[in-house]
């Protein structure tokens, strides 16, 4: 393997890990108003 191809590799990897990353939070954010709005309710 070519580190150019390794390179890549791990490259498109943390950037889709990054992705998830950004997903999860944006969800957890989510999750966490929708709590606080059914306690206040």
């Amino acid at each position: 393997m070519t580190t150019a191809t390794q390179t890549a590799m791990s490259f498109s990897f943390t950037a889709r890990l990054s992705a998830l990353v950004e997903t999860a939070g944006m969800l957890s954010v989510a999750a966490i108003v929708a709590l606080c709005l059914n306690a206040m309710l």
